[in-house]
Formats: structure tokens, C-alpha cells, sequence
């Protein structure tokens, strides 16, 4: 103990040992080779901290091991310092000074490798630029694979589709000929058998549509400012005899611009408001409503119908998922489906709360139209 007081009581003295100059024989190329390589060594580690640190400010929310860099930033600053010091010694013999600035520096030095064996493991998962670029050129290859097997897809649907519709046509108009021509022959069986070839012929087409519609729709369409009360308004118009034989009451509020492609808002109007309507069992009374907030805008479309259970508001969205039975309400099962990838393709969201025989409520939300569009 009395030794470390007096080491700190004479920290800054130089009395007990001479310059370095002093000990032994240096001359003068000896002695400066020396100098200028020492100083040459901490200019160097000076400047690579610097460097490390300006780069950690520049690209702090991309680093994954930042404490790692401060703490080799650290060591070497620390290093460079007793370079220095190891210079100014010929002129300058602080001895208490340079053992303290090392002690500080194995200290630094062995947290340093304490982290970096703390971290190995994980940094060994990281993963180098040349497996990145491999990884990039791979996904480029299989997304242009799978961009060429879209294109297929859509054109085996649109054929498809066209093909199936066809012969359902010719099905739907013979088989109205027969009930033509077989009235009063007709039993009661016979009149029911044909009713459900009528009506499985309706759903088959109506099902062939929204396959056709859902593979239709793409990511890479352009999107503009759209005047959200304009689509809601073309969806009405489609709707107008469904609307006109159940006397539905569709009131339609102050809603925001929207940025989007008309055309799909449309369809999304459409199914949703057309399903509004399906599924109520007295007089169909919808609400569309919007707000703007932020960068944002939410869509609000609220029914009187007969809702779901809570647990079945996620599901609800998938393709050919269905609540009630196809004889009660009629439906291929894929309009909530047509409505999710619409909104997927806007980079928006959509969700809904309800529950059983107390109606619904779908949000939208979309991305705001730029200040100053309609």
C-alpha cells in the first residue's frame, strides 16, 4: 500500500530517472529512427479510431455489434497513447505515467477480447459479402422464375375460365329450354332437380369470375390519387339492383383521397358493400366512412348484418374459407380474399370486428393521396 501511494503522490514527477537521451547511448539517427517510428505509430493509431468512430455515427442503424467497434476503437487509441509517450520520454521521463497509460491498456485490451469471444458465435452466423451477392443473384433467378410462372398462371386462368364458362352457357340455356318445354310435365322432384342444376351452374360461373378476378390482380400496378368517393359511387352503380330489390340504405360520408388504382378500389367497394348486402337478414343498412391520419387514411365500412365470431375475423380473409353453408347464402368463398390482395398490393391493411347477429366492421387502411389531389 505505501508503495502505491507514493507511485500516485509522485505520479507527474520525473526527478528519479533521466531522459531517455540519458541512458545508455543513443545517437542521433539511433535516437530519432527511434522518435519518428514511435510517433508514426500513434499518428496511425490515432487516426484509425477516428475513422472507426465516424463510421459508426454514419452507419449506427445498420451495425449489429457496435459495442465491439467502441471497444477496439478504445484499445487502439489506447496503444497509439503509449507510442506517444514512449517519444516524449526522451525529454521526458514519466515512467509512472506510461505504467499506468499500459495497465489502462491491458485492461481495455482484455474486455476487448472478453466481447469479442462473447460475440464469436453470433458473428460467425453473419453472413460475408460473397455469400450476400450469391444469395441476391439466386433470389433474382428464382424470382424471375417465379415472375415467368405468374405470367403462365394467369394465362392458364384466363383460358380456363373462358373455357368453363362456355359449356356452363350452353348448360344454363338447355337446361332453361327443357324447363320450357317440360312445363306442366314436370313433378315436383323434377322442377327442384333442375332448380339445382340452374343453381349450381350460377355458382360454378360466379366461381370461374372471382378466380379470374384474384389471379387478374398484380403488384405492378400504377398507383395515382384516386377520389375514394368516386370508386365507392362505381361500386354503388354495379350494385344498383341488388341494392334496388333488398332497399338497402348506403350512406356514404366526407371520405379522403386515397393513392391507389381506381380500378381495384372499385372491386374492393364492390365486394365489400355486395357482401354487406348478401349477408343480412332484414333490410341491409351500411355505413362508409374515412378519416386521415398522419401519412394515412382509414376506410371504414360498417354493416347491420349478421356478423361473425371474434375468433373467425382472420380466417375470414382466405381464399374459399366460408362461414355459412352454400345453400343459405350463395358465394364462392374468395370475395374477402379478392378485397385482402387488393389492399396487399396498395401496401395497406385490412381487418375487420364483429360479432354474431350484431353486424361488422371492416378497416381499410391505405396510403394517403399527396396534399392538394382529389
Amino acid at each position: 500500500m505505501h508503495q502505491v501511494r507514493e507511485f500516485f503522490n509522485g505520479f507527474f514527477s520525473t526527478s528519479e530517472w533521466p531522459p531517455r537521451w540519458k541512458c545508455g547511448y543513443w545517437s542521433d539517427f539511433h535516437g530519432w529512427l527511434y522518435i519518428v517510428s514511435e510517433l508514426a505509430i500513434w499518428a496511425s493509431y490515432f487516426l484509425i479510431p477516428l475513422i472507426i468512430l465516424n463510421y459508426i455515427r454514419k452507419k449506427n442503424h445498420l451495425l449489429q455489434f457496435n459495442t465491439a467497434y467502441i471497444y477496439f476503437a478504445a484499445f487502439i487509441l489506447l496503444c497509439g497513447s503509449t507510442h506517444l509517450l514512449d517519444a516524449l520520454m526522451f525529454w521526458v521521463p514519466m515512467y509512472r505515467l506510461n505504467a499506468l497509460l499500459r495497465f489502462a491498456t491491458a485492461v481495455v485490451s482484455v474486455l476487448t477480447v472478453y466481447h469479442l469471444i462473447k460475440i464469436l458465435p453470433q458473428a460467425f452466423r453473419q453472413k460475408t459479402n460473397v455469400e450476400l451477392e450469391k444469395e441476391i443473384s439466386l433470389r433474382k433467378v428464382a424470382e424471375r422464375d417465379l415472375e415467368e410462372a405468374n405470367k403462365g398462371l394467369e394465362a392458364f386462368a384466363y383460358m380456363a375460365s373462358h373455357d368453363l364458362q362456355e359449356p356452363l352457357r350452353k348448360i344454363r340455356i338447355f337446361m332453361g329450354k327443357l324447363v320450357e318445354t317440360g312445363e306442366g310435365k314436370f313433378d315436383e322432384n323434377e322442377k327442384q332437380w333442375a332448380e339445382k342444376v340452374m343453381n349450381g351452374t350460377d355458382r360454378m360461373s360466379n366461381l370461374i369470375n372471382d378466380v379470374l378476378t384474384l389471379s387478374s390482380l398484380k403488384d405492378g400496378a400504377e398507383l395515382f390519387s384516386v377520389n375514394t368517393v368516386m370508386a365507392v359511387n362505381n361500386a354503388l352503380d354495379l350494385l344498383e339492383i341488388k341494392i334496388r330489390e333488398t332497399g338497402a340504405d348506403i350512406q356514404v360520408g366526407n371520405l379522403p383521397a386515397v393513392t391507389g388504382n381506381q380500378g381495384y378500389l372499385t372491386q374492393l367497394f364492390l365486394n365489400l358493400v355486395g357482401n354487406a348486402i348478401k349477408f343480412s337478414k332484414g333490410k341491409p343498412v351500411i355505413s362508409i366512412s374515412g378519416e386521415a391520419k398522419e401519412d394515412s387514411v382509414f376506410l371504414y365500412v360498417t354493416d347491420n348484418g349478421i356478423g361473425m365470431k371474434p375468433e373467425n375475423t382472420i380466417e375470414v380473409f382466405e381464399a374459399f374459407h366460408r362461414l355459412n353453408s352454400k345453400s343459405e347464402y350463395e358465394g364462392s368463398g374468395i370475395g374477402l380474399s379478392i378485397c385482402k390482395r387488393i389492399v396487399d398490393i396498395h401496401k395497406g391493411s385490412i381487418s375487420v370486428k364483429s360479432a354474431e347477429g350484431e353486424g361488422s366492421t371492416f378497416t381499410i387502411v391505405l396510403p394517403g393521396a399527396e396534399e392538394g389531389a382529389s
